[in-house]
């Protein structure tokens, strides 16, 4: 039910006040502030006296206009957010936290339940993740989405114009590059799956144009051995937050440990008496065995013993506010950002997350002349390949690999 504020400052200042209750900054405290501020001026202008989720939903349509939330800009997206937070508190009096995801529709029909099925031999045979069945299951629903347009309800309707249809209406959407190979990729590996498994007498995948979209990797960011160290003394150890904080930034910098092994990292992974950690990589759901330097060890003792809410909970590193749950695997890109700017380090058009600690690592273990398959090994990588990805930035080496340029003739005559 809605509470009745005298004032529109009375509400805003009453959920300034559940901002900070939840342990929210007071900068993210005063950005909230600030946008509600302009609807305020918003409400003055136009005469009206009280807030309303009306009024918000006015204010988003003349500010933002009405676009396709995935299409927003991050600035819109904001706007929304902390709109619509406004609007939450005066009827709940809570707010809710918004994630703006792209979420797959449910597949239904004739043709959807044999995408369900296509899902689920999947999973079972390669071993997908749970992160790569969303995805897939999203790009189908795309699939889908366009034969229900088509009036095609059927597997048995499938014929070649279907097909080709569908590739020059992917192109009219405002699909970017990588979504859209993503989809035809899906779609030619579904109507392949068809075709195996007896559902099409013919492989229709065959008459989907082959999509040549190469994704050109670009060269990986890494930070010299004085910017990490200037990175670790940043952190402010002497509270909870810091201890932490810091104990997940030394395994990534020291070990190399992906942000979502950090975060799911378990009591039972740390062998204390063989000075190791063992886990089973998220990712690549390989076995992985790294030294437990002392360093490491103490950070997370101190950690344990100054800093850790008092929870049974298997995992490590929980969060800080109540009720004290797991940190989220994407956590330490936003802990990274944080130190980056307090330690002063010009990264300029470097990426500066946990995975750059993870570049540095390796390009730092080149340099040092590491054999490529411990690297791989240190690194969780399941081939050498992937690890051959930071030779491109081991300048030294590649110095070494360069041939030299015969000297230009001086005269035209001596050119043959």
């Amino acid at each position: 039910m809605i509470k009745d504020y005298q004032t529109f400052k009375e509400l805003s200042d009453t959920a300034s006040s559940y901002l900070r209750s939840l342990f929210y900054s007071n900068k993210i405290v005063d950005q909230y502030g600030e946008e509600w501020r302009r609807i305020n001026r918003f409400m003055k202008e136009r005469g009206i006296p009280f807030y309303t989720p009306e009024v918000g939903e006015q204010y988003l349509l003349e500010t933002v206009g009405d676009i396709e939330i995935l299409k927003l800009t991050r600035h819109q997206r904001n706007r929304v957010r902390k709109t619509t937070s406004l609007s939450d508190f005066l009827i709940t009096g809570k707010m809710k936290k918004r994630k703006f995801r792209e979420m797959p529709r449910d597949l239904d029909g004739q043709i959807g339940i044999v995408m369900s099925d296509y899902i689920i031999n999947k999973r079972k045979i390669n071993n997908w993740s749970s992160s790569t069945a969303q995805s897939c299951n999203l790009y189908l629903s795309r699939i889908l989405e366009y034969l229900e347009e088509s009036n095609v309800l059927s597997i048995e309707e499938f014929d070649n114009d279907t097909i080709i249809r569908f590739v020059d209406y992917l192109h009219e959407k405002s699909y970017s590059v990588i979504t859209r190979h993503l989809i035809i990729l899906t779609a030619a590996r579904f109507l392949k799956y068809l075709f195996e498994n007896e559902k099409l007498k013919t492989d229709l995948s065959k008459v989907i144009s082959n999509d040549k979209y190469v994704r050109l990797p670009k060269l990986p960011s890494f930070f010299s051995k004085e910017e990490i160290e200037q990175l670790l003394s940043s952190i402010e150890r002497t509270n909870p937050n810091g201890r932490r904080n810091y104990a997940m930034v030394l395994l990534v910098a020291r070990l190399g440990i992906r942000c979502s092994d950090v975060a799911s990292l378990k009591f039972e992974n740390l062998l204390w008496e063989k000075q190791t950690i063992f886990l089973i990589q998220q990712k690549t759901k390989e076995n992985l065995e790294l030294p437990l330097f002392g360093e490491i060890g103490e950070s997370i003792i101190d950690y344990l013993k100054h800093g850790r809410p008092v929870s049974d909970l298997p995992y490590i590193f929980l969060r800080h506010i109540p009720p004290y749950d797991r940190m989220d695997n994407n956590a330490l890109n936003g802990i990274m950002q944080k130190y980056m700017r307090l330690s002063g380090i010009k990264y300029d058009e470097r990426h500066h997350g946990p995975h750059a600690l993870r570049h540095s690592l390796a390009t730092r273990l080149l340099q040092g002349n590491t054999p490529l398959p411990i690297i791989s090994g240190i690194l969780g990588h399941k081939r050498t390949e992937s690890t051959m990805f930071y030779l491109r930035v081991d300048s030294d080496s590649l110095s070494r690999c360069a041939l030299d340029v015969p000297p230009l003739p001086e005269r035209k005559e001596d050119v043959r």
